[in-house]
């Protein structure tokens, strides 16, 4: 049926718009969309009045559910039995407040269903980190301050997280990776463990050291020494058997 007014629009009159983003966290339905002030349109308009723009993201990207049937491992009276609960996958867009935006709008003339269909990079919006090697360096960053980048300049090419904190670790244009922690750092494996190194291990501690092991310990090598600066104590609950 041919539409007879713009309430049944269905895509012959398309208008397009370019528009800033004023507002990405109060969407009440928290599905990725955005308040953007369009130019030339809602100018005037204040920013809790601005309607809620869809945003088209590539196939790559996009956020659904699914149900999934998992055993409970909680009260005794349901344990092993399974419960059906709703999964949400995928990933949302990072959208910025400030960013740049070109769209168009799903009621045309009417103009109150804005549709954000990408970005429009402006001066001023470039990284400091990525502008040093452009555009070979790729970098994702967020508002706080953590970063990932992926440079992939010829003869420096390397990847490299870092958390706001200065906590970071890199692998370098030769495999090498570098590894720099802040603060504390803890690995907790519920499996076995296998450290495998085919050359030289150096491990130097400028604090203490204890090693507790609830098992048996062995140290198996060609030759080993045991050199105590101070001190070196060696006691047993049993006997030392030396052989």
């Amino acid at each position: 049926m041919i539409p007879s007014n713009f309430i049944d629009f269905y895509g012959d009159q398309t208008r397009w718009f370019v528009g800033t983003v004023m507002n990405v966290k109060d969407d009440p339905l928290q599905i990725g969309r955005v308040r953007v002030k369009v130019h030339g349109m809602y100018d005037d308009i204040e920013e809790e009045d601005l309607p809620w723009a869809q945003i088209i993201l590539p196939v790559t990207h996009g956020v659904t559910s699914f149900k999934k049937k998992t055993k409970v491992f909680g009260p005794v009276l349901d344990f092993g039995k399974e419960k059906e609960e709703t999964l949400p996958v995928g990933q949302y867009l990072g959208m910025l407040v400030g960013t740049q935006v070109f769209g168009i709008f799903l009621d045309g003339p009417n103009s109150q269903l804005p549709l954000v269909v990408g970005t429009i990079p402006k001066e001023g919006d470039g990284n400091k980190k990525a502008e040093e090697n452009y555009p070979y360096n790729k970098v994702y960053q967020t508002e706080s301050g953590h970063y990932k980048e992926w440079d992939d300049t010829e003869g420096e090419e390397r990847v490299r997280e870092q958390h706001t904190s200065g906590t970071y670790y890199e692998m370098q244009e030769d495999g090498s990776r570098d590894t720099v922690v802040q603060n504390n750092d803890k690995l907790r494996v519920k499996g076995n463990v296998t450290i495998i190194g085919e050359k030289d291990a150096n491990i130097r501690i400028t604090g203490n050291c204890n090693i507790t092991v609830t098992g048996d310990a062995r140290i198996t090598a060609k030759n080993v020494s045991v050199t105590g600066t101070d001190t070196v104590t060696v006691r047993a609950g049993n006997k030392v058997v030396l052989g």
